[in-house]
This record gives C-alpha cells, sequence and structure tokens, in this order.
C-alpha cells in the first residue's frame, strides 16, 4: 500500500510572494492531494525546477524578481511534463492569451478565484500531467523495445550462427513490440477519456459514443483496417486539449456556440491545432492528428482552424464531424439525423450524412453521463449523481429514474432554497 500511495503523490510548486494567497491556496492544493513546495521569487523557483521532481507548477503574474511567464518558460524547458498554471487576474491581456496558444499555459486561475472552480482546475491539472508523464514513459519505452529490435536484426547477420534462430527472435520481437504499442494506445485513450470526464462529463460521454458509432461506421463503408482504426483514434482524443479552455467558457459553447463572445471563441477554435501539438510526441496517433485537425470544418468552407471547403476535408474527417455532432445531440435518433440533414452542403458533405445514417441504427450506443440543468429534468432521466439540497440533505440518489412528480418536487425546492444548477443523468 505504501508504494501505491508514494505514486500517487504529486509535488505541486506554488510561486506567489503575498501570504494570505500563499496560506489560501496552499490549504486547498494540499486537499486536493498536493505535495506543495512554496517559493517567494522566480529565481528561487526556477532553481527548485532544476531538481525535476516537480509535477505542477502555479505561478502568480508577478513572481518577486521575475515575470510569472519567465518561470513558466523556464519550467517548460527544465520540466517539459510538468503542468504548468498562470494565477492571474488579467485574463484577456494579449500575453496571457499568446502563452495559452502557444500551450506554455495550459490553465489560469483567476483572481480572486472560486473554490469549487480552483478544485476542478487542479484535478484536470493532475490528471493532465498523469497522461502527460504515462505518454513520456510510453514514448521511452516504445523507443527502448525498437532498438532492441535493431540490435537483434543487426545481431542475426553474422555468418556462424544458424539461420532458422536469428531470423525467427526478431520476428518474434517485432511483433511483441506491435501488440505493446496497440496497448499503449489504449492506456493513453483511456486516461485522456477519464481527463475529459474529470474537466465536463459531456466530453467523455461524446467521444465514447462516437468511437462506438465510427467502428460500426468503419464496418458498414468496408473501410480498410488502418484508416478505420485512424478514425477510431481521432474519435476518442478529437478533444483532448479542451480542458485548456476555462470551463465555464466551455459549458456555455457545448450548450450553445453562439452564446460565446469573439474572443472566447477564438480560444475555442485553437483546440484542434494544440490537440495536434499534444498528440505529436506519439507517432501511434500520427494519422489521427490530420483529422482532429479537420473535425471542425465545414464543407462550405467557413469552418475552423484552416477554413478548409468541400473534398479538401479528408474524407474520414467528414464522417467524423457528422458522427460527432449526432453523437452529441442526444436526442431521438431520426430527429437528430434530421437536424444534420438540414445542413447537408452547408456543414456537412452529403455523402458523410448518407454512410453515417447507415450505420446509427445498427450501434448499440454504450452509456454516458451528461450534465444538464436542474430545470431540464425530465421524467425518464436518471440521475448519474446524487441530487442534494443546499445543506447536503440527500433529496434523491445517483441511479434513481426520476417521475413527473420528482421532477415538479425538486423544481419546487429549488424556488424555495437554490439547489446546485447543474445535474448529471445518464445518457
Amino acid at each position: 500500500m505504501a508504494v501505491k500511495e508514494k505514486q500517487t503523490e504529486i509535488r505541486a510548486l506554488l510561486v506567489e510572494d503575498n501570504d494570505i494567497i500563499i496560506e489560501s491556496l496552499s490549504e486547498i492544493m494540499k486537499s486536493v492531494g498536493f505535495i506543495v513546495v512554496n517559493s517567494k521569487t522566480g529565481s528561487e523557483a526556477i532553481n527548485l525546477l532544476k531538481g525535476g521532481s516537480i509535477g505542477i507548477v502555479i505561478a502568480d503574474d508577478k513572481c518577486g524578481d521575475k515575470e510569472g511567464l519567465e518561470v513558466l518558460e523556464e519550467a517548460k524547458r527544465s520540466n517539459p511534463n510538468a503542468t504548468r498554471l498562470l494565477l492571474t487576474s488579467r485574463v484577456n491581456d494579449d500575453a496571457v492569451q499568446a502563452a495559452l496558444r502557444e500551450r506554455l499555459v495550459y490553465r489560469y486561475i483567476t483572481k480572486p478565484w472560486l473554490t469549487e472552480d480552483l478544485i476542478l482546475t487542479l484535478r484536470t491539472a493532475e490528471d493532465f500531467h498523469r497522461v502527460s508523464d504515462k505518454i513520456a514513459s510510453l514514448t521511452i519505452e516504445k523507443n527502448d523495445l525498437a532498438r532492441t529490435v535493431s540490435l537483434l536484426e543487426k545481431s542475426g547477420g553474422g555468418s556462424d550462427q544458424a539461420p532458422a534462430t536469428p531470423t525467427a527472435t526478431p520476428t518474434a520481437t517485432t511483433a511483441s513490440s506491435v501488440t505493446a504499442v496497440e496497448g499503449d494506445a489504449d492506456t493513453i485513450i483511456q486516461a485522456i477519456l477519464e481527463l475529459l470526464y474529470v474537466f465536463h462529463p459531456n466530453l467523455k460521454s461524446n467521444a465514447i459514443r462516437t468511437m462506438a458509432l465510427v467502428k460500426v461506421l468503419a464496418e458498414t463503408i468496408g473501410m480498410e483496417k488502418k484508416a478505420a482504426e485512424t478514425l477510431y483514434y481521432a474519435a476518442a482524443l478529437h478533444d483532448i486539449a479542451i480542458p485548456g479552455v476555462d470551463r465555464p467558457i466551455i459549458r456555455r459553447w457545448l450548450r450553445d456556440p453562439e452564446k460565446l463572445n469573439k474572443d472566447e471563441m477564438k480560444l475555442v477554435e485553437q483546440h484542434p491545432l494544440q490537440a495536434a501539438e499534444i498528440l505529436k510526441s506519439f507517432p501511434i496517433f500520427n494519422e489521427a492528428i490530420t483529422l482532429i485537425k479537420a473535425h471542425h470544418e465545414d464543407w462550405n468552407g467557413k469552418g475552423y482552424p484552416n477554413q478548409l471547403k468541400g473534398e479538401t476535408i479528408p474524407w474520414e474527417a467528414r464522417l467524423l464531424r457528422v458522427a460527432l455532432d449526432f453523437c452529441s445531440k442526444h436526442a431521438d435518433p431520426i430527429q437528430a439525423m434530421l437536424e444534420i440533414e438540414e445542413l447537408s452542403d452547408v456543414i456537412y458533405d452529403p455523402d458523410a450524412i448518407r454512410a453515417v445514417a447507415k450505420a446509427v441504427p445498427l450501434t448499440e450506443m454504450p452509456t454516458g453521463e451528461r450534465e444538464i440543468l436542474l430545470i431540464e429534468l425530465q421524467e425518464g432521466m436518471t440521475l448519474a449523481r446524487d441530487i442534494n439540497n443546499a445543506n447536503g440533505f440527500l433529496l434523491f440518489p445517483k441511479g434513481k429514474t426520476l417521475s413527473a412528480s420528482m421532477c415538479d418536487k425538486l423544481f419546487n425546492i429549488d424556488r424555495i432554497s437554490p439547489l446546485d444548477p447543474y445535474v448529471l443523468v445518464y445518457c
């Protein structure tokens, strides 16, 4: 047990010179499970980073003798797998926005902060660090396997060895390498799906539904194995960069993109390119990156991030776009497809719509969880999280299927004493 606990501990460096903020933020960080290291100056923080044991860095705008972004630049060089957060009151500043776009900063923490949002940010930062660490570790293992194969192949060329032995050994080793890489992909995907769930349950739900749909879609249209695998990876990983955007922005974007202002939408529109940056260090996902970068391109050329048009959008990305949007609707399948067909030749490729429409009735959708507003609860919905009143008293437990009278009861309680406006239901 002691070994397991030690493996789960993460050292977090807080670079801040205000004693009140240090005390408050350190207490919250410790409650999440971090080992907190404090530094009041940027120079001291940079020396601490050289030890290489820091998993998360939180730097204030001004860190004594250095700017927070300077400290995070050094953290990126010396500890590339550390997750970097900026504590700031100037979120609309050009330098802060540039740091987000360029992935110098994973997320910013606003001053003053809301404790609930801060804890969520810390947890997603922790998950992101663990995924980054896992990818780095698997990359090293893969490279070691490749070197082993290469050495075995070279050693097999000697004339003093029996022909059967050298030929059999590298072949067997190569096969095990392929198996290991395939297993690595599944491990990374599962870790990323859990990260998405912590940030916003709808993201994981949309991903697992789309993964199920594109798997059937690939079989339905007779897609080659490699192309089908690439499409599946893209369905799983397309939103990997979304947790880098502030959660309230993503909440509004998931409900209705038009609720975002121009600057907020610019942040969201970077996520396909940022996903490509995150995944480029792992070759197994190279082909999927092309599809991920294009999964928000529109048939009419008005999508993002590169305004690709028509057949300049990769065919698999056109399929992915339809599948993703269908799965995100959580509506009656016929109604969802009708809504998509209304935008044929505008947002979607008509051929892609027809291909996905054939796969939909053949797909058994997995059970997911999605966040909705309390006022959207309806008869027949099943809770995926307890609903408590303002005093923490349990009103309805997770797993309860609601009747019309139960919904009315919750609405009445909410009118008298407001409940959490967000609830989780199975879908």
